[in-house]
């Protein structure tokens, strides 16, 4: 039958675990939290995801969820990559982000997973 809810998508859960871990490493870590330009740029790439991913869900036609989890995923290694030049700048280290970027991968990998689910569903009724 299928995923009938957004909350229940793997993707969507796991961009918000991601998002969640993100926001807890800052806040935990002054020297980040208060460099606000990394901190805004991290939490505005965190934040895409799973906005990408509702917002792609709302769509109804197979196309535009397609290209809105494209947009996550490239919201999702933006963060990623963000993340770990926090640890490049000394604000944590990658210790500190190994759950994160376990969500990140979960996140990655079931976005990819769903894509490749719309892509065989719209070429079997072509």
């Amino acid at each position: 039958m299928g995923v009938q809810k957004l909350e229940d998508l793997v993707a969507f859960q796991q961009a918000v675990a991601f998002k969640t871990e993100v926001y807890a490493i800052v806040r935990r870590h002054a020297i980040a939290n208060n460099s606000w330009k990394y901190r805004d740029q991290l939490f505005d790439a965190a934040s895409s995801i799973e906005a990408n991913i509702a917002e792609g869900w709302r769509r109804y036609g197979k196309p535009d969820m397609i290209r809105f989890l494209r947009y996550a995923s490239g919201s999702l290694e933006e963060a990623r990559v963000r993340l770990l030049d926090g640890v490049a700048r000394g604000y944590f280290t990658k210790e500190t982000c190994l759950e994160a970027l376990q969500h990140a991968r979960r996140c990655s990998a079931a976005t990819e997973k769903f894509i490749e689910s719309l892509r065989r569903k719209r070429e079997e009724r072509s």
